[in-house]
């Protein structure tokens, strides 16, 4: 049977009348009629029962009416599908994100309004050196780290496990000092942290490789001045990091995005001195042909990459004084 056939029977069953379903169909008459004695010869049945009002259906009508509507309903909702599929807004996705990225970035990147409603997430939070591996061996279909800075003339820089992937920055962010509340230096704009001479808290390689090697790149600039760093204090998640600080133990650096997770009792602070801007990557495999990983990124590769606080941290403006007359 003919799709086609089974649409113009369908509209002559709902209609009741060859001629008013050939109006709805957009069509004449004659060509309708030929298509359901066809459709007819094929089955070797009657299917209708013609008369001076118009058609009815025959038991055998009747059944293919019924079983008709199911397979075109059918039909139509296979084919919403599969276009939803095409379009990448129905399927799974599954991203691995390293410890150090800040899940404010996630909701821009993962949100329903980003990749659709009928898209299946995992996220998973692992290690840089996981999400590498999970990533090369189909695991997961995207990853989110911090790249290590830049060394000049080393275009190897991005991670050492990751050649063979496709690698593109998603954000950019300054790095902030973290301290109490009651730090002599917390009323400060910015802050030199060569002028720190307490101890500091650090995260170790586990936590984030590419941003450990960010804040040791600091500290060592800082020491290079020929003034103390201070005790150093490790810490395995960027939440324990802060919970040290909060205790008092020491002060230290974070990305910027992760000023607003920062708990009462802290304070968060734009260096005085330049240094690198943490990037944020996305990787993936070259061959990675999913449709919903398409729509991610495209979404990443557009979103903003801010290389500076927000205004609500930005330097404050000293304001214009009044005039008298």
């Amino acid at each position: 049977m003919v799709l086609r056939d089974l649409e113009c029977f369908l509209a002559v069953a709902e209609e009741g009348s060859i001629s008013r379903a050939a109006a709805a169909l957009h069509m004449t008459q004659p060509p309708l009629t030929v298509r359901l004695q066809a459709l007819e010869r094929e089955l070797g049945t009657a299917l209708l029962v013609r008369h001076g009002r118009g058609v009815t259906l025959t038991a055998a009508g009747r059944l293919l009416a019924e079983r008709s509507r199911r397979h075109l309903a059918d039909l139509a909702a296979t084919s919403d599908m599969v276009r939803a599929v095409g379009s990448g807004t129905r399927g799974a996705l599954r991203v691995v994100v390293g410890h150090t990225v800040s899940p404010r970035l996630l909701p821009h990147l993962t949100g329903s309004a980003t990749l659709g409603p009928d898209v299946d997430l995992r996220l998973s939070e692992v290690t840089d050196v996981d999400v590498v591996e999970r990533v090369h061996h189909r695991e997961a279909h995207a990853g989110l780290l911090h790249l290590p800075p830049a060394v000049p003339g080393d275009t190897r820089h991005v991670h050492g496990r990751a050649q063979g992937l496709e690698v593109a920055v998603v954000a950019r962010e300054p790095l902030v000092a973290v301290l109490p509340e009651g730090h002599p230096a917390a009323s400060d704009e910015r802050v030199d942290l060569a002028s720190l001479a307490g101890p500091r808290v650090v995260l170790a390689d586990s936590a984030g490789e590419g941003f450990a090697a960010h804040t040791r790149a600091v500290w060592r600039l800082v020491a290079g001045d020929g003034r103390s760093a201070g005790a150093r204090h490790e810490a395995g998640s960027i939440m324990h990091a802060l919970a040290l600080v909060e205790a008092g133990v020491g002060v230290t650096l974070l990305p910027a995005q992760y000023v607003g997770p920062a708990w009462k009792g802290l304070v968060a602070r734009q260096l005085r001195r330049h240094t690198a801007v943490v990037e944020t990557a996305a990787l993936w495999r070259p061959d990675e042909d999913s449709p919903v990983m398409r729509r991610f990124l495209r979404s990443a590769l557009s979103t903003p990459e801010p290389d500076v606080l927000g205004p609500e941290h930005g330097r404050r403006r000293p304001e214009s004084p009044s005039i008298v007359l």
